[in-house]
């Protein structure tokens, strides 16, 4: 029986608990912490990205306009964490537009098309075919490309309509580009030029600065070579009987068969070394001399002192040539005094400084190589015609090239491990050459100084980017942008047949255009021996020939401005068409510089040009890195996938971020730098994505009953603190997203979440939002924090975070809002209102926080000496003087909430005593174990007996 009783109260207790439990006001909401499902993540793509990008296209004009100029990426393979970087960042910024500043936001998405990575894979399936075929099937293998990256951008949660694109292969895309290129000839900027340009032989075409990448680590043969003074010429301070040679260096011995001069600067000194045994002479500058020697020590100096201009005009043989031929000396303002001999070797059709000095002197400018970078029989001396046929810069052609020297007696040292920056080609990797051809090129230098001006106007992202961007504006004099490739916009020129000279009058230009336009580019590559079609009436067909070369890619992308263009604007429009554009850093001297150019050329006419960018602003990244901060390439296997962050896996592990993971990492990175990411990285940031996610579900659970606000003079302290910081917070966020810096953005409210809600907020609110009647005010005020708390996060993180303010919208606002998005709200329905920004309450509060953390400090020491094991098993004695009470009291409700005890009294106590000094003055706090019991209800040490509720309980429980 007694078995039976003690089973029967034991139940009653846990009736009762459970009833009492069914009274608190727990939080309630379906919003979930774990990331959607792929099916969820899709359909709020849909909804808080292409749906809000049209919603907010069809709104009235009135609005604000922001045009975002999408820089088109290359449309050939797979999405990697660069390509996420720059659409997210480009995204942030118009989701800020939008939300923030009520923009009508344009934002329509590119594709650069053309070029040779697409030949070159159409080339490898399908072998040598029609240029036409060719064509075709690269315009196939385009549009297969970009539909592939389309749908991996759309992932990204992207707010555009992708549908609607611009792509440089687009007929009235090409014809644009069309009309600009013919201010070229308008503006007197273009002409037609044999000399040396950087040549692809793997590509075999000619190739701009902004085409070339530089490999610190290229090795190269590098040779010192002996040319004979021509006897009759010698110098009286040289003649010894002996042989008189002309030193020079050279990193390129490939060259040396097309060799034509050798430059000296006539304001330097000059000296001859003289061999200790055969007495032999080599003329080098006088401030290189102990360089030389150094090399071979058989070498001593004399005292034989020449200035340049006595060489100047001097005649040399090249005997590894085998001809009679003889050679000038002549000055070159390029030679210096730190490097080499001092005496330039000078092959005019493949050096650009060697072409200006052959060029002035009228020496012959024929490559030696032809497209492939194989020797021109006809081009090269009769000592060198066993190379004909053979690849100049290859180490076979080299070794041949230093025997031939070698048996003529010429070479005088070798180093075949001389490291230097050399070029390559951005497409096949691999080393380029100089080589004289037929070329077309722009007179930069006529409209640098009106570009780097013009900058002048431009904000810039970071600040760095306008002295690069200035920088590769002023070193550059020509833009060559012809290039000997078939999938491209065709060069609208016809040549002579008797000639072979291009026709260069403007309105046949303009008239090939219009046909163009009329027919096609593809139609450009037919064969056919009479072009009359494309011609005015007044030129016969039968007499001239179609240009086959087609245009630099980087002036198809640097005229994708052309795309802004509208009924009300020309291509001479004097207003930047877009508010920002934004890319790689590389860019400066890419897309940047190109679209500049080809802006400005377009403004001009015969009277000059009257100068505008394309752009108000340009904002540029970095590269993304592994954590070693090396480059991500397959052949490493450091790639990380944007796939892989969305959806994890790999080896080693990376976490499911889901899309606004992947956000929220490009978001939290300065990307002013390269940006190095690794599973660990990425580790952290799925944590920062769980507390966002906790926070919202928080406060969405505890508003799930909430009404209207309440009354601010009603609100506690701490309330109104709560919300002054909640207005600093909002005010820092802005400012960080209008500067662009949004990795202060996260930084801002991962802090203002960690500390002032997570840490302090949400654990002092949580007994009263729990336990307190459901009306009552201080609960209400609470929830007033909360409400607005949840606006503001949402309307802050929106930008960054799409899909989990739609989760959230979609829980909470949106049947009461009456609207789809958070997106289609105005700013005032997330801003702190200025009513609660008050400066004050930081004041009065700062009495609290020290007593807080003094509190706090002396109740860790207790926890681990083992005096209590739950803070509510205590209660805290406060005395002081008068100011102390009297500063106290208007807090005197909260304190227990503040240091999370049973109870905070006025009083004496005898244990654990410590002192702390306020603003007010100073006091004396005990903390001690509570004589009363834990009410069964709330938790707190309040009840007189175990089974009896508190007084609030049993009030709330009436």
């Amino acid at each position: 029986m007694r078995g039976i009783r003690h089973l029967s109260i034991s139940t009653a207790k846990n009736a009762q608990k459970a009833l009492y439990s069914k009274g608190l006001l727990l939080p309630k909401t379906p919003f979930s912490p774990k990331l959607p499902t792929d099916e969820e993540r899709a359909e709020l793509i849909e909804k808080s990205s292409q749906n809000l990008y049209k919603w907010q296209l069809s709104r009235p004009k009135s609005s604000k306009n922001f045009v975002f100029h999408d820089g088109p990426p290359y449309a050939n393979g797979d999405l990697h964490l660069g390509h996420a970087l720059n659409k997210i960042l480009k995204d942030i910024i118009n989701r800020h537009e939008l939300i923030r500043n009520d923009a009508r936001v344009n934002y329509v998405p590119g594709w650069d098309c053309h070029g040779l990575p697409i030949e070159m894979k159409v080339t490898e399936k399908y072998g040598k075919l029609p240029v036409q075929e060719t064509r075709e099937k690269c315009r196939a293998l385009a549009e297969e490309l970009i539909h592939r990256q389309k749908l991996q951008f759309t992932d990204f949660a992207i707010m555009t309509d992708f549908d609607t694109r611009y792509v440089t292969m687009d007929h009235e895309y090409e014809v644009r580009q069309l009309k600009v290129f013919t201010k070229l000839f308008e503006t007197g900027l273009l002409s037609r030029q044999q000399k040396p340009v950087w040549w692809g032989c793997e590509t075999q075409t000619a190739l701009a600065e902004a085409e070339l990448e530089y490999n610190p680590e290229h090795r190269s043969t590098a040779i010192y070579v002996k040319f004979p003074v021509v006897a009759a010429d010698v110098p009286e301070c040289l003649v010894t009987g002996h042989k008189v040679s002309f030193l020079i260096w050279t990193s390129t011995p490939w060259t040396i068969p097309a060799n034509k001069a050798i430059c000296i600067n006539r304001n330097m000194a000059y000296t001859a070394l003289k061999h200790s045994e055969t007495e032999e002479l080599v003329v080098v500058a006088q401030e290189l001399a102990d360089s030389i020697i150094a090399l071979d020590e058989n070498y001593v100096k004399t005292d034989i002192i020449m200035e340049g201009s006595q060489l100047e005009g001097l005649k040399y043989t090249s005997p590894s040539g085998q001809t009679d031929e003889q050679f000038p000396i002549l000055h070159g303002d390029h030679v210096v005094s730190n490097a080499g001999t001092g005496l330039v070797h000078s092959a005019p059709a493949h050096g650009a400084e060697d072409h200006l000095v052959g060029k002035k002197h009228g020496l012959e400018v024929a490559s030696a190589v032809d497209e492939k970078g194989l020797y021109i029989a006809a081009n090269i001396p009769s000592g060198y015609q066993h190379l004909a046929g053979k690849y100049a810069n290859g180490k076979a052609c080299i070794k041949q090239v230093l025997e031939a020297l070698s048996s003529n007696d010429m070479l005088f040292h070798v180093n075949p491990k001389f490291i230097h920056s050399y070029p390559y080609d951005w497409r096949s990797k691999t080393p380029v050459i100089q080589r004289a051809t037929p070329q077309w090129f722009i007179n930069v230098d006529k409209i640098k100084e009106v570009a780097v001006s013009l900058l002048d106007h431009v904000d810039f992202v970071p600040e760095a980017g306008k002295a690069r961007l200035s920088a590769f504006l002023r070193n550059r004099t020509e833009w060559c942008i012809s290039r000997q490739r078939q999938w491209g916009v065709p060069l609208p020129i016809v040549y002579s047949k008797k000639t072979g000279l291009p026709v260069e009058d403007l309105e046949t230009i303009k008239h090939i255009v219009s046909m163009i336009e009329q027919y096609g580019t593809n139609e450009w590559f037919v064969e056919e021996e009479n072009v009359s079609r494309w011609l005015p009436d007044s030129m016969n067909g039968e007499e001239y020939y179609k240009s086959k070369d087609t245009m630099d890619v980087w002036f198809d992308s640097g005229v994708s401005w052309t795309s802004l263009l509208n009924k009300e604007t020309s291509l001479n429009d004097t207003k930047p068409l877009a508010d920002v554009y934004l890319e790689g850093s590389d860019q400066h001297r890419g897309w940047f510089q190109s679209s500049t150019l080809n802006r400005i050329i377009a403004s001009g006419d015969e009277s000059g040009f009257q100068g505008v960018t394309p752009f108000k602003k340009i904002i540029t990244h970095g590269f993304t890195l592994d954590k070693h901060n090396d480059k991500m390439s397959k052949s490493k296997g450091n790639v990380i996938l944007p796939l892989q962050v969305i959806k994890g896996g790999g080896k080693p592990l990376i976490p499911a971020l889901g899309t606004d993971g992947l956000r929220l990492w490009v978001a939290s990175s300065n990307y002013t730098q390269d940006v190095s990411v690794s599973p660990e990285v990425l580790k952290r940031v799925q944590e920062n994505v769980k507390k966002l996610r906790i926070t919202f579900k928080y406060l969405l659970g505890n508003l799930l009953d909430f009404e209207k606000p309440i009354e601010y003079n009603l609100l506690s302290p701490l309330d109104k603190w709560i919300l002054n910081r909640l207005h600093k917070l909002a005010t820092e966020v802005n400012d960080a997203y209008e500067t662009n810096n949004y990795a202060k953005v996260v930084r801002e409210i991962n802090t203002h979440m960690a500390g002032d809600l997570s840490a302090l907020y949400f654990d002092t609110s949580k007994d009263c939002l729990y336990t307190d009647a459901q009306d009552s005010v201080r609960r209400r005020s609470i929830q007033t924090v909360l409400s607005q708390v949840l606006r503001t996060y949402v309307g802050l993180l929106a930008p960054i975070q799409p899909i989990l303010t739609q989760e959230v919208w979609d829980s909470f606002f949106k049947e009461s809002e009456k609207v789809e998005s958070p997106f289609m709200k105005p700013w005032s329905f997330y801003a702190v209102p200025d009513q609660y920004k008050n400066d004050c309450i930081e004041q009065e509060m700062e009495g609290i926080w020290r007593l807080r953390e003094a509190a706090f400090k002396a109740l860790e020491q207790l926890r681990s000496d083992g005096y209590y094991k739950n803070k509510l098993e205590l209660e805290i004695l406060l005395d002081g003087g008068d100011s102390v009470k009297q500063y106290l009291e208007a807090h005197k409700e909260y304190l227990s909430d503040y240091f999370l005890v049973s109870e905070v009294r006025f009083g004496q106590g005898d244990s654990n005593v410590s002192e702390v000094v306020l603003p007010e003055g100073e006091l004396k706090m005990s903390i001690q174990l509570t004589p009363r019991s834990k009410c069964p209800r709330c938790w707190k040490h309040l009840s007189e007996t175990p089974e009896t509720l508190c007084h609030k309980c049993e009030e709330v429980s009436k």
